[in-house]
């Protein structure tokens, strides 16, 4: 799969949400997207889920615009105001939720063992917003990844959470290396931790 984002604008209700921003995903490789915290970070995810229809520019899918296509076959990890699991669900709750949304038996015991394979079966009953942000954003993207039809992801801002900005940059090569085409929106601050170049600035072509 490849994902192209070309010249994007996004529309706001008093202003731009989106200034003309440019990127490329490819299957198998990360795309790094650094820009300031706020609500273009939301827009950019959803237009490349084929979620949201630019007021300018185009998003093409292996070189065609499909929209369709993408809603299928775009996931978007944690997206605030939009995926973002409840931070006061406890976690076998949340676990439950995305295990279904990945057509996987989603009982209490399918979350106990999932929770097992990741050595966390202590979690079951804590708070979601309590677990770690690294585990958080792991378990997430991989259920996202699990889904039936998904080819590519969009990790979003995992950084607002804090932690250590290189788990879930682990996490995103992990998935890459799985085949998927991964989107990793995050701050400048955390691309400059990383010391990774950036492949596309928020609000500015490519």
């Amino acid at each position: 799969m490849h994902i192209h984002v070309e010249d994007v604008e996004l529309a706001g209700s008093h202003a731009p949400l989106l200034l003309p921003t440019s990127l490329e995903a490819r299957s198998g490789e990360v795309t790094l997207v650094a820009g300031d915290p706020g609500y273009g970070h939301v827009g950019l995810a959803l237009a490349v889920a084929g979620r949201m229809v630019p007021a300018a520019g185009r998003v093409l899918v292996d070189g065609i615009e499909d929209r369709a296509r993408l809603q299928r076959a775009v996931a978007l990890v944690d997206l605030a105001g939009v995926s973002e699991p409840d931070g006061g669900l406890p976690v076998r709750a949340v676990l439950a939720e995305e295990l279904a949304l990945a057509a996987r038996p989603a009982r209490r015991r399918d979350v106990l063992s999932f929770l097992a394979q990741h050595e966390a079966g202590e979690l079951a009953g804590e708070r979601w917003e309590h677990v770690p942000a690294g585990l958080r954003t792991a378990w997430l993207a991989e259920l996202a990844g699990s889904r039936r039809g998904v080819e590519a992801l969009v990790l979003a801002n995992p950084d607002r959470f804090g932690g250590d900005p290189f788990a879930w940059w682990s996490v995103a090569h992990g998935l890459a290396a799985r085949g998927l085409a991964v989107v990793v929106q995050c701050t400048h601050a955390s691309a400059r931790l990383l010391r990774h170049p950036v492949h596309h600035e928020l609000g500015a072509s490519a």
